[in-house]
């Protein structure tokens, strides 16, 4: 399986599966040095492959434990990027509440030492950036609902 990834039309397009893991009022995100701005656990959907086995997979290479039941909550088509390295990419999100076995702590992504998990509160997450910025717009999707977004930043 290959990662959908691909250079097309001058930009890069791809294919994300991304997750919005909640406990209580904080949403997991992560961050790595460099970076002013935090980004939802997941990663790039594989030829073959379903978003939601996709979620599913990232969630476990990423944090080491089975996820909890997984909602899709949003479909966002995110035009991101300087003129130069202009991005196109076709996001699916999942929520879900943070499985018992997460650690409430800071940690390391598994599959990637130099990128940390954390949560962010809510009422903070105007003040952290968590790209892409409408993602957090998707937390308050009703059961039952699934939002669609077109975002150009």
């Amino acid at each position: 399986m290959s990662d959908i990834r691909l250079p097309l039309g001058g930009l890069k397009f791809s294919v994300r599966v991304a997750i919005l893991c909640t406990r209580g009022d904080r949403l997991l995100t992560n961050c790595a040095d460099g970076l002013s701005f935090n980004f939802l656990p997941g990663g790039a959907l594989s030829t073959d492959e379903d978003t939601l086995d996709c979620a599913r997979r990232e969630w476990e290479e990423e944090t080491g434990t089975p996820p909890g039941p997984l909602r899709l909550v949003g479909v966002i088509e995110n035009f991101f990027g300087p003129p130069q390295k202009r991005q196109h990419e076709i996001g699916f999100y999942y929520r879900m509440d943070a499985p018992a076995e997460l650690p409430d702590r800071t940690f390391s992504v598994v599959d990637n030492a130099e990128v940390t998990c954390r949560r962010v509160p809510f009422d903070e997450i105007d003040h952290t950036p968590v790209y892409p910025l409408v993602a957090a717009t998707l937390l308050n999707v009703p059961e039952g609902e699934v939002r669609h977004i077109v975002n150009r930043e």
